[in-house]
Formats: C-alpha cells, structure tokens, sequence
C-alpha cells in the first residue's frame, strides 16, 4: 500500500479508490437490476429490454451532441455532474412505477455516465505521463474487477431481503464519491488554463476530416466491443442449451474472468509495453479470436477456463493500451472529446449487437454467432493494425519535419 500512496499522487488514489467503491455497489446492483424493472413492469420483457437498450442509445446521441463539453467546462465539473446525474436517477428508480418514469431515468443514468467517463479518462491523461497511462487504466480495471467479485455477493444477500436497498446504497455511494471528486480533485483542463481560443466551427465533413484518426480507431474497434457484447446478452441463451446448470456457469464465468484480470492485467500491460501499438493489436485481436472461436465449442469449465484466460490477455493488452492511445493522438484541449468519440463504439455495438446477434442466434445457432464474430476480429485485427501503423508512421514523418531546420 506504502508503494502505491508513493508511485501514484493523490488524484490518482482517490480515483483507485473510488471505481473500486462505485464498481462494487454498481456491481451488486447489476445482479437485479433487469429482475427488480421486469417485475415492476408486470413481467413485460420486451418493454424491459427495450428500456435497457435507452441507455447506449442516450450515451450515443448525447456524445455527438455534446463530446467535447469537458473540455470546454473542465473535468472536474463534468465529473461531478455526471456523477449526480446517475445518483438521482439510481435512487429514484425505487420509487418508479410508471414505464415513462423508468425509461427517463434510464436516459438520465446514461447522460451521467457519457458525461462522467471521457472526463474522467481526461484527467487521467492530463496528470500522468504517457508511458505511465496505460499502467494507470489497467489499475483501474483491476479496481473495477475487485469489485465485481466482492459486488454480486453482497447483492445477492441484499436481493433476498430488501431489493430497494441496493439503489440506495448505490445512489448514497456515488452522491459521496462526487463530494470527494468536488472537495479533493484538481482541475486540469489544459482549455481552463491556457488563453481561450476563438470559437471553431466545422462542418460534419471538415470534422471528419481533421479527427479521422479517433474515428477509425473507433469504427475499427467495434469487432471488439460486438463480441462482448455477444457474451454480455445472447451468449446467456445459448449457455442455456448447453449446460445444464447454466447458472452456475455463468457465475463461474463472471467470477473466473473478474480473479483473472486481478492477478494478470497489470503484469500483461507492463509486459506489453515493448511492443509497438501495431503489434500490440495484432497479439490481443488474436486472442479475442481465439476466445471468440472458443466461446462457440466450449462445452466443458476447462475449455471455458481457456476461453477465459485468452480473452483476459487480449483485452488486459488491448484496451488499456488502446485508451493510452487515444491520449497520445488527442490534442491537449481535445482529450475529452477524444475519449468520448472513441467510446462510442461500446455504445454502438451494446444498442445494435444484441440485436443482430439474436438474429443470427435464432436463424444459425450459439455457435455460428461466435465463428462469425471470430472472423469480423480477424478482419478487424487487420484492418487496425494497418490504420494505427499508419498514424504513427505520419506522426514520426510530422515530428521530423517539425524539428528539421528550414534553410533559406
């Protein structure tokens, strides 16, 4: 503990600290969330699913409308009012009756978390050095991990007695981590701190044109973010074909998965560094793909346990190094909007790929589904490899010129 109050300074603490308590509140209530509104609504899946899909869908529409908002007000207001925005809409959900009154707190969550997730990967990048980022998020996905483990047990106990309780609980937990973020964080948005620019205005064309390297880094992590979301929805129906306790595997997975990426993500990071980003795409969509071709014939825990340890390694390298990235290609006074484009590909992929996979569920079967998505993180292994090789071959071209004496 003395060496990690020591490596990392104070804001990072707090941080560490808070996505472990958020996490493992959020976490206990994620067990019966969709249990707790399907009851609520009579038992109407159909409404209940399509209240769940509201939330990706607001982060979507709120992020092209209002992406680049922390960097114009700062991290840490963002932040804050982010993370009131999801207490009052947690909380309130115990007194919900209505389908209207979900479905708004649903959009009102999610506005919080589109609000609150690229300010907060901002201020990461702000205060730590790039070499240092990628260490940083897979700490924090260890912290989120923890609590994912410790979360679901004590939600169960609660889900048993008091259900409301959990919303509660998550409701005071985030209210208390946004007194901290208010009392304790520094502000450090470089567009606060620096002269203010004149007003930018672009087209959508000229947009494109000048922010193209986080919008395909975008587009071409979608085969990523489609197989989780494979195995966060469609993946439970067909486990349910497959084994015969399904429960139980689905907790072994949950739980199996959360104790790999505690003992191996940060040691899988720092081990990773020594390699160009390119390579470090092609060795993580590799894993994916073997996770993904592996989610489609396991038919055992060993095979499961397998499956498991190679998507670990893959996202443990991908993601967080991916997140570094997207710092490294950001512009100072654009680190939020960055953040917030690049991660729409979760939203995109959690609002269209349950539907498209339980297409090709019903019409195919669980294990096609899988294959096909093995090939699309194939292509897109290939495809971003290429593009990321690009960027940085352009941007080792820029700095040379840049620091090239121009001779009269």
């Amino acid at each position: 503990m003395n060496n990690l109050i020591l490596r990392y300074n104070k804001p990072i603490i707090i941080r560490l600290c808070g996505e472990l308590l958020t996490r493992t509140t959020e976490s206990m209530l994620a067990l019966i969330m969709i249990i707790y509104v399907n009851k609520m609504l009579n038992g109407n899946i159909i409404i209940t699913m399509l209240i769940f899909g509201l939330q990706p869908l607001s982060d979507i529409v709120f992020t092209l409308i209002a992406g680049g908002v922390t960097d114009k007000y700062g991290r840490k207001k963002i932040m804050l009012l982010g993370l009131l925005l999801q207490g009052v809409a947690i909380g309130s959900f115990v007194f919900a009756q209505s389908v209207f009154i979900f479905a708004l707190l649903y959009i009102i969550n999610g506005v919080g978390r589109s609000l609150y997730i690229p300010a907060q990967r901002a201020q990461i990048a702000d205060l730590t050095k790039q070499k240092q980022q990628a260490e940083i998020f897979a700490l924090l996905h260890t912290m989120a991990a923890i609590g994912s483990v410790i979360g679901p047990i004590i939600g169960t106990i609660f889900y048993r007695t008091h259900p409301e309780y959990l919303f509660i609980m998550q409701s005071i937990t985030l209210m208390i981590y946004a007194v901290v973020v208010w009392t304790q964080l520094p502000e450090t948005a470089p567009a606060l701190t620096t002269p203010k620019q004149k007003l930018e205005v672009t087209s959508p064309k000229q947009f494109v044109h000048k922010h193209y390297a986080v919008l395909g880094l975008m587009i071409s992590t979608i085969p990523i973010s489609f197989f989780y979301a494979q195995t966060e929805t469609n993946y439970r129906i067909f486990a349910k074909d497959i084994f015969p306790d399904f429960v139980f595997i689905l907790a072994f997975i949950s739980t199996c998965k959360a104790i790999m990426e505690i003992i191996l993500q940060i040691f899988l990071v720092k081990w990773s560094e020594r390699f160009s980003m390119a390579k470090i795409i092609l060795i993580s969509y590799t894993c994916f793909t073997i996770a993904a071709i592996g989610y489609g014939f396991s038919a055992t825990i060993s095979s499961l346990f397998f499956t498991l340890l190679f998507l670990v390694i893959g996202e443990s390298i991908a993601l967080n190094h991916l997140l570094r990235f997207v710092s490294e290609i950001a512009p100072t006074d654009k680190r939020g909007l960055y953040f917030s484009i690049y991660g729409l590909h979760w939203d995109i992929s959690r609002t269209c790929g349950p539907v498209l996979g339980a297409v090709l569920l019903s019409k195919l079967n669980g294990s096609m589904l899988f294959y096909i998505c093995a090939c699309f993180l194939i292509i897109g292994g290939i495809i971003q490899a290429l593009f990321v090789q690009n960027l940085e071959r352009n941007k080792i071209k820029k700095d040379i010129s840049e620091h090239t004496p121009h001779v009269l």
